[in-house]
Parts: structure tokens; C-alpha cells; sequence
């Protein structure tokens, strides 16, 4: 989706995150009185699944059932409904990253092993506190969450059930899925929590292999080997992981449903004699992070005016250095900073204003004062303390305003210049510099470079100069280029698809 925000019932669809089997997905904003903001991920069910009132009745059960959940493991759900004869769900939006995307982000497509057990320990508690309401059904790397504070969420509870049995063809949902499914659910037998906990087995064998146990040439190949339980040897794909790990993740993928991990809280049980240490949880937040663009890319200080001149002379940092870190962290050596840059902005601007009304009555007032109407019109500097808030380090650079900003009525040369002898351009003169705006939007997500500077997270609308530009967009990295020619006082879009 491009282009303006577009209206469904109460919510305004900021730009599609994703299409799958069974719905697309979006951002969102829900605004309500007194300013009232709340961002969502919007789910809206395909056309084809509304027009079943089968399933209908079956995604509005789950849904209800979904939105009992209330863990900080689970995607929790704000609102369900139907707008225009399309069932919709809104859902909380996690600021982070789905791991399946993250897993391919990283080298070998695998994480240490306290990292996996952090997720594993997390996603058992939201299977225990679930287990007892709905199973899951459809667990994979997908719907999997990672925040910025370094929580995994597990998303999409009650989806796959209504899914099921739909008088529409769901083929398409089952895409990528076979190779998390249990032997019980291939089969088509009644599941229950143990199919949960098969699935999450299969996830943290992936993370801390980059393989998964069951794959074959092909999915016929992958659903055999899964009924015959013909896995992969995890001490011989990651040799290097704790015994007690391997072992938890061994009795997870276990074919026979009375030998497998009976329940999620005898998985806790078994992961708290590895359970990783508090600063785990701190460094994964971190990765994701840094994955995500870095504090300036965050959901909460994301810039309001879309419109705004976005200046390319101070790119940040994509490895933040210490000092940044300090900053971004919110500590009091950064406020000690602000308070002290906003005083020193205060006590420049009075000086300047001594100064100036000063000059004013040596001069005799207006009528003498050529010399000062050249320095307004010559560029000036914002300090610290003008910049805008929550755009992160930047916004500590002095930045320079070009003449298309300079105040009406300000005059661009000295009084006594003639009107027909233009001056030539001085350094007391700016030079107009010709400008368009260049709106840049990545599907599903991703980040935006211009001109090798990052430009945080899509979309992004940048005032550019006129003439040709290099957009590269990408997750951690660059991964797609374009090239566009902007034209003086243009408007030119651009949409770049990433894979999932």
C-alpha cells in the first residue's frame, strides 16, 4: 500500500506489513478525543474467508478466545470486528521483529544458545498461560515476535483453528508450515498442548542449528520424515550447545506424544536450570535494536510531519559509539547535556538581541541598518535547543537553513542594492537552492538510504535537491536500489519490495 493513509471503520491503515494465506496486515492508528493515538496491527480477512460463514463463526470464537489472553508473552488482542462485511482483528503492535526475518539476518541463520533458551523460557510461558483457554496450532518463526526490550511474543493465537476446514481452499496458509507441523496434526488427529510444544521444539532446533530437524528435498519428503520421526542429529548439526539445552529441545520433537515434553510448565522447569541471565535479555534487545535502525526508527518518536526538510549533511551512525549509546539511553549525562545546550541557546539568543538593539539605536533606527538586514539574510545556524524532539543524536548537530526558509519580508541583499543589477552570489547571499519532495516506501518493511545516508525506517519523505538520487533500501543492510530524478519542486514516489 502507498500513498496517503486510507480509512477502514475507526482505524486509518498507515502501510501494509504483510499478505498471507488468510489476511493481509497492517499498521494502523485508532484516534480517539483529546488526541488519543493507538497504533495497532490490523488484520483483515481475505475476501474469500469472509464470504464462509463457516469459518466466520469459527474467527469470531477464537478471536473472543484469543482476547481473553493477558500475558507479556502474548500478542495480546485490542479489537475484533467486522467492517463492510470484512472480519477483522486488531492486535498489539510489537516494535520489533518477526524471528524468522531476524534468523535470516544473522550469519550461519542461527543464534547463540542463550538466546534460544531466552526465547524458548518465554515461549513456554505464554504456551502455559494459553493452554489452558486454546492451543496455538500454527507456531513457526513467523509469528514469533522480538521486541526492542528483548521479550519474545507469540502471536496469532486461534488463527489456524478457524482456518481449519474452511470451504475455501487454505493451501496457501499451509505454505512454509509443514515443517513445524506435529506427526498428530499431519494425520489430522485431535491435538492438544503437546502439538504447541512439538512446533516450538522445531523453532528452537532452527535457531540454534540453522537447520530444521525434519527437512527433506521436498514437503512430501519433510511430512514423512516427521511421521517416522526421522530427525536430524542435533549434537551433530550444533555440537557446541549445553547437554541440558539439547536434550530439552530433543524430548520437545519427540513422535510419540507420551514420550515428548508433557506439558509447557515441565518445559519451564527444564529450561530454569539453564535459564539465562538478565543481561541476555539486555543484549538481544540490543541486536534487535540495531536491526531495527536504532533509537531514532522507534514506533513512539517517530516525527509527526511527514513533510518535513530532511537534511543528508549529518548522517547518523549505524554502530552507535559509546557516547551515543550513553545519549540514546536517556541517562543524566544527556540531560545534563540538553539543560545545558538550551541555556546556552538562551543566553546566545539575549546576547545577540543586546547586540542588535544596540546597533539599532547607534544607527538611528531602521533606516540605517543595511548592514543588518545583510546578516538576516545571510544563512543562520539552529542550535541544539530548536531541534525537534526524539530525533535522537542528530538532533544535537547544527544544522543549516536554506534561503527557501528564510521569513517573508526578510530582504536577501542590502538596502542600497539596485534592483536592476542583480548582486552576484556572496557568502552574505544565499543561493536558492531548487528543491522536490521524494517519498520513499518499502514493503512489507524495511529501512531507507538516500545518497548512502541512512534515513531511517519507511516510509520516509525527504526534501531533496533537484537532480538524480540513490535509494537503497534494506533490513540490517542495503539490499535494493533505485535511482531516481527529482525535479524542482517535484513530488516523485518510490515503493521497494523486500522479500520475506
Amino acid at each position: 500500500m502507498a500513498g496517503e493513509p486510507r480509512e477502514f471503520g475507526p482505524y486509518q491503515l498507515v502501510r501494509r506489513l504483510g499478505v498471507g494465506g488468510m489476511a493481509e496486515t497492517f499498521e494502523a492508528v485508532r484516534t480517539g478525543t483529546s488526541g488519543f493515538e493507538q497504533r495497532v496491527c490490523l488484520k483483515r480477512v481475505l475476501p474469500a474467508f469472509s464470504e464462509d460463514p463457516d469459518f466466520v463463526s469459527r474467527f469470531r470464537r477464537e478471536a473472543r478466545l484469543a482476547a481473553q489472553l493477558r500475558h507479556t508473552s502474548v500478542v495480546g488482542v485490542v479489537d475484533v470486528g467486522e467492517i463492510d462485511g470484512v472480519q477483522y482483528m486488531a492486535l498489539e503492535l510489537v516494535d520489533g521483529v518477526d524471528l524468522r526475518s531476524f534468523l535470516e539476518s544473522v550469519p550461519g541463520e542461527k543464534l547463540p544458545a542463550e538466546t534460544v533458551a531466552l526465547i524458548g523460557f518465554d515461549l513456554a510461558r505464554a504456551l502455559d498461560h494459553a493452554h489452558g483457554t486454546l492451543v496455538h496450532r500454527d507456531i513457526s518463526p513467523s509469528n514469533i515476535l522480538l521486541s526492542r526490550t528483548g521479550e519474545a511474543k507469540l502471536a496469532d493465537f486461534g488463527l489456524a483453528k478457524a482456518i481449519e476446514n474452511a470451504t475455501v481452499t487454505a493451501s496457501r496458509s499451509a505454505r512454509g508450515k509443514i515443517p513445524y507441523m506435529s506427526p498428530e496434526h499431519i494425520r489430522g488427529e485431535p491435538v492438544d498442548g503437546r502439538t504447541d510444544l512439538f512446533s516450538l521444539g522445531v523453532v528452537m532446533f532452527e535457531a540454534v542449528a540453522g537447520v530444521r530437524p525434519f527437512d527433506g528435498a521436498h514437503d512430501v519428503e519433510t511430512m514423512q520424515r516427521i511421521l517416522d520421526g526421522n530427525a536430524h542429529s542435533l549434537a551433530d548439526v550444533a555440537p557446541g550447545i549445553p547437554s541440558a539445552l539439547r536434550h530439552a529441545i530433543e524430548r520437545l520433537i519427540e513422535l510419540d506424544r507420551d514420550v515428548r515434553t508433557a506439558s509447557a510448565s515441565q518445559l519451564l522447569e527444564e529450561l530454569a536450570t539453564i535459564a539465562p541471565t538478565p543481561a541476555a535479555r539486555m543484549e538481544l534487545g540490543d541486536v534487535i535494536e540495531s536491526h531495527r535502525g536504532g533509537p531514532m526508527a522507534r514506533l513512539h518518536v517517530r516525527a509527526r510531519d511527514d513533510e518535513r526538510d530532511t537534511e543528508l549533511s549529518r548522517p547518523p551512525s549505524i554502530v552507535a559509539t559509546a557516547g551515543q549509546k550513553q545519549l540514546a539511553s536517556g541517562s543524566p549525562g544527556r540531560r545534563n547535556v540538553g539543560r545545558r545546550l538550551v541555556w546556552a541557546g538562551v543566553l546566545a539568543a539575549g546576547l545577540a538581541a543586546v547586540i542588535l538593539g544596540a546597533r539599532w539605536l547607534a544607527t538611528g533606527g531602521p533606516e540605517g541598518d543595511g548592514e543588518a538586514l545583510s546578516a538576516a539574510a545571510a544563512p543562520r545556524k539552529v542550535d541544539a535547543a530548536h531541534q525537534p524532539r526524539g530525533t535522537g543524536s542528530v538532533a544535537a548537530a547544527p544544522r543549516k537553513v536554506d534561503a527557501a526558509h528564510q521569513p517573508r519580508g526578510t530582504a536577501s541583499v542590502p538596502a542600497s542594492a539596485s534592483a536592476s543589477e542583480p548582486e552576484p552570489p556572496s557568502a552574505s547571499r544565499p543561493v536558492r537552492v531548487a528543491k522536490g519532495w521524494l517519498h520513499v516506501v518499502v514493503q512489507p518493511w524495511g529501512n531507507v538510504w538516500i545518497d548512502g545516508v541512512w534515513m531511517g525506517r519507511a516510509p520516509v519523505k525527504a526534501r531533496l535537491s533537484e537532480g538524480r538520487h540513490v535509494v537503497k533500501a534494506g533490513r540490517e543492510l542495503p539490499s535494493a536500489t533505485r535511482v531516481v530524478r527529482l525535479e524542482s519542486g517535484g513530488r516523485k514516489e518510490v515503493e521497494i519490495s523486500l522479500s520475506e
